[in-house]
């Protein structure tokens, strides 16, 4: 079910040199001449394919030559002609060609349509074109995340209603008992599945199956999705940033892939300071299997982000207690998923008790933590996130009040704070972080 990398996500390439200047793509035709490679290609290239002729094609401004590539799509064996602009692929070389191109479509699954617009699985879509589409209806898609819960279209297509589905998301309402849970607002039935890794909520996961009335029977689930890699691998990661930690040491890409940034990172057409949730970026980097991250060695901005949310990360400090993949805090709930980086450490089971540090996306209502790490409660409290009143007319975030009132001139806006920790859910001298 899962490739190497899931290209669902975000463009990645192992490396050999990674620079490769290839000419353009030309058209299909008896004419077309050879492509000429004369500087090695990158081992491993996963991306959306920009172009494809008769002998070659173009993923992440690479064009390769395909004479010789084994092509699967969807598992099957496939021709080159069987491959479409915006599909995204992963493709391996020798260094001069194509040895195997691979094609795993992002959804194959009913979508629901409202004046609200239109999901597949708890994921908001943009770019699709609903035309000949209604509530319902089963597509094909491929593309990335832009967001924890936005998916932006790159490739689609129709479905027969026979059609073996293939899903992802994050899983809520889970029920041991009748052994279902839901991605979005589809729900599904895993009693019969070959289940790979642990079923919790807000998980991570990937769903083969069939639909039976409104059930999706499942016949496989991958719980784990992990990044079978070799430690210490050589990659560029291109991708949008959709989480910054406070101090830019670690950010997310596609909302998937965490890499770490150190004094040791350079920079180009860009800094540590000014990079943007919005960002389009690429990195030079080593996979490190102990962190589960990427470890950042050059980023290069691609394309900068000229109106980000910066609304959509949270910061909270507090005194913890874990509960079924909720970290809590004064009373509010912190979504911890198979993404979550844990530092110093900690683990799920270790959390209960200790004095931490979250940071994270603001999604709706949910807050998604990215990163937990130890915490000091003699420091001042970093507090990113939306002022709220309480049933006693009190200012509030995340569940702290203040004594000396210095919240409520805050109230119902979105603030980054540092205030000085009293006890238990009281501050005192709250004010805007410079």
């Amino acid at each position: 079910m899962t490739k190497l990398i899931n290209q669902n996500r975000l463009s990645i390439i192992s490396l050999a040199t990674i620079s490769a200047l290839l000419s353009g793509c030309g058209s299909s035709s008896k004419s077309e001449e050879p492509v000429q490679n004369t500087l090695t290609l990158p081992s491993l290239l996963v991306g959306e394919v920009s172009a494809i002729s008769s002998n070659s094609i173009t993923v992440n401004q690479h064009q390769i030559a395909t004479n010789n590539a084994d092509i699967e799509v969807d598992d099957n064996h496939a021709l080159i002609s069987d491959l479409k602009v915006g599909m995204m692929v992963e493709v391996e070389t020798n260094g001069k060609e194509a040895t195997q191109i691979d094609y795993d479509p992002s959804f194959k699954g009913p979508i629901s349509i409202n004046e609200q617009g239109a999901t597949i699985a708890g994921f908001k879509l943009n770019n699709l074109n609903t035309e000949n589409l209604s509530n319902g209806s089963l597509v094909e898609l491929s593309g990335y995340n832009n967001s924890h819960s936005e998916f932006t279209v790159t490739y689609q297509q129709p479905l027969s209603n026979s059609a073996e589905l293939e899903l992802e998301g994050f899983i809520t309402d889970l029920n041991t008992a009748s052994y279902t849970f839901k991605l979005g607002d589809l729900t599904v039935q895993y009693q019969q599945a070959d289940i790979d890794g642990a079923l919790e909520n807000n998980q991570f996961v990937e769903v083969e199956g069939r639909l039976e009335g409104n059930l999706l029977m499942a016949q496989e689930v991958d719980a784990e999705h992990n990044f079978t890699a070799d430690d210490d691998l050589d990659t560029a990661l291109f991708g949008t940033i959709t989480f910054i930690n406070n101090d830019a040491s670690l950010v997310t890409l596609n909302n998937q892939w965490q890499v770490s940034i150190t004094d040791q990172t350079k920079f180009e057409d860009t800094t540590r300071a000014t990079l943007t949730i919005g960002d389009t970026i690429e990195v030079d980097a080593i996979w490190q299997q102990a962190n589960n991250w990427f470890l950042a060695h050059e980023i290069d901005l691609e394309k900068s982000h000229s109106s980000p949310n910066l609304s959509s990360n949270f910061s909270v400090s507090g005194f913890a207690n874990y509960s079924n993949g909720n970290i809590i805090i004064n009373g509010i709930s912190l979504k911890i998923t198979n993404r979550t980086v844990f530092e110093d450490g900690l683990t799920a089971d270790t959390l209960s008790g200790e004095w931490l540090e979250l940071e994270g996306l603001i999604d709706g209502q949910s807050y998604i933590v990215s990163e937990i790490e130890r915490d000091n409660s003699n420091e001042p409290l970093e507090l990113k996130g939306i002022v709220t009143v309480t049933e006693s007319q009190q200012a509030s975030l995340f569940g702290y009040i203040s004594e000396d009132n210095s919240l409520a001139s805050f109230t119902e806006q979105y603030v980054d704070l540092e205030c000085q920790w009293v006890q238990d859910n009281i501050v005192r001298a709250c004010k805007l972080d410079d």
